[in-house]
This record gives structure tokens, sequence and C-alpha cells, in this order.
């Protein structure tokens, strides 16, 4: 299958194969990720409750999660790390690149919702390899046809400031079942989803390499 820096495949997994997932998941112990303290006074922003392949969680993500997907995607996945991700609050733009492994591939995010619940993950056409607050805004200029329009509806949790650096590629939402996969190097966010009455979202969330 060839496909696009990002994308969103429909109906991969069975609700009863997500019930299953998400189980398993739960035995894992809570991660919690704190951040900007200085600014939420140690708000809990999300539990991203983490494995590798030497952990025990491995061989049934293998062969319920990574199998799959290595069918539809027709070629290797091969595992850096994964999480269960249980999003408090929305993450702001950032790139998932830097993450101690060489050949950094491809990023899956897996909804583990049963229902379709308001929100997306969304991804931008720009590429980065760092930071983006320090060292990607630094280092390049705002963008004429920028993702300022998304202020006011997904992404009013970011700067307008931050948002002219970027350009949308694409805003996929959450449906069951579905896979959303993007380049490691691509600039991406959340949704406000808290704006949509979404108090916590649950995921699997695969970060992969190639070797």
């Amino acid at each position: 299958m060839q496909y696009k820096p990002a994308g969103q495949l429909l109906n991969v997994f069975r609700p009863e194969e997500i019930q299953s997932v998400a189980a398993a998941l739960t035995k894992l112990k809570d991660a919690p990720c704190i951040l900007d303290a200085s600014n939420t006074g140690g708000q809990l922003h999300a539990y991203t409750n983490g494995f590798c392949t030497t952990d025990l969680i491995y061989p049934f993500i293998k062969k319920k999660v990574l199998d799959r997907l290595e069918t539809v995607f027709d070629r290797p996945i091969s595992l850096v790390h994964g999480m269960l991700l249980k999003a408090k609050n929305p993450w702001k733009i950032h790139t998932d690149y830097v993450k101690g492994d060489a050949n950094p591939d491809i990023g899956i995010l897996i909804p583990l919702n049963e229902l379709p619940i308001d929100t997306h993950t969304v991804i931008f056409n720009e590429s980065c390899t760092d930071t983006f607050g320090q060292t990607y805004m630094s280092n390049n200029t705002k963008l004429i046809n920028n993702a300022v329009d998304l202020h006011d509806t997904l992404m009013s949790h970011e700067t307008i400031e931050r948002l002219e650096y970027v350009s949308l590629l694409d805003a996929f939402k959450w449906h069951p079942g579905s896979v959303i996969y993007w380049d490691r190097k691509l600039l991406h966010a959340s949704d406000n989803f808290l704006k949509n009455n979404v108090t916590e979202k649950n995921a699997l969330v695969l970060f992969t390499h190639t070797v």
C-alpha cells in the first residue's frame, strides 16, 4: 500500500478487538505527564503509560495490533515505544521525531473509544526534527497561508502566533476502529476536546522506526 505522509484508515479493528486491547492496556502502570508546571501549578496533563518490545504486554500487542497493521500497511512495523494515552488536556503543536531512535518512521494512533466522540488529531504540513516552540519558530518565518483560522475552532487552546507558523494538512476525527498515522517529522496536535465536553480520551499510540 502506498500512503500519504499522514492519513486515516477506517474499520481496521472490530469493537470487540478494541475492548480486548483496552482491557490489556489497563494493566500498565500509570505514568502521569505534567507539562509546564510553572503555568499550571502542576496540573495533570495526561497519563502516558508506556511499554517497549521487552515488556510483558508486547507479545499481545504484536499479535493483536502490529500484525494487523503490517497487513494493512503492507510492510513491516517496527516498534520503538508504545503507550496507553489517557489525555486530560489537549496537546499543543509538537513533533514526535525525537524518541531516542536512529531512524524515525511513523506515529500511529488507535482510538480506544467504542462510541463516536467529537475530537480530532490535527496534522500540519510542516516538518520538525527538534522542538517547535524553541528551535522551529526561531529558524522559520511565519506563513502567509497559515492555520490561524483554526484558532476559533479546533485549535482554540493554541496561540495565534504559533498557528502562524503552520498550515493544515488534515484533521482526523477519532472514529472507533480506525487508525490515524503520520510521519514522525510532521508537526501535529490534538484539538481542544475540552471545548466539546470531552473530559478524557484514550488511545493506543505507537512510535515506529525503520530497521
